[in-house]
């Protein structure tokens, strides 16, 4: 379960970055730590790895970006109150945070939207 969570999480950063939720600037700040460390893992990632590996060392960041920075994410959601997938809600407002203050971000972005779908049903977590 905790692959696929995070494969939503990546698959909404990257289809959804500048969707309806947007981090309002006390979100913004509390998610800086957060947003710092996810910056520097994906930024960090060799864009010559295979397209599998490649993937994975993108699930690695989030999730331990994640795990790290729990306080964070529950800050995120507890922001949102009304949302009822929070997965997707952390995914939508990383994604914008990612898109608009991480540099490396953006080839990351391009390689994984390159990439082929991953078929099969994906579960969204809550």
């Amino acid at each position: 379960m905790r692959s696929r969570t995070s494969l939503l999480l990546l698959l909404t950063m990257l289809v959804l970055p500048g969707a309806v939720v947007r981090a309002q600037e006390p979100v913004a700040d509390g998610a800086s730590r957060l947003r710092a460390e996810l910056c520097g893992c994906v930024g960090s990632i060799p864009q010559h790895l295979t397209d599998e590996r490649f993937e994975r060392a993108v699930r690695h960041c989030l999730e331990n970006a994640i795990i790290h920075h729990p306080g964070e994410v529950l800050r995120l959601i507890e922001h949102y109150p009304e949302r009822q997938d929070k997965a997707f809600l952390v995914g939508l407002v990383l994604g914008s945070a990612m898109e608009s203050g991480c540099a490396a971000f953006g080839p990351v972005k391009a390689r994984l939207q390159q990439m082929p779908l991953p078929t099969g049903p994906v579960r969204r977590g809550t």
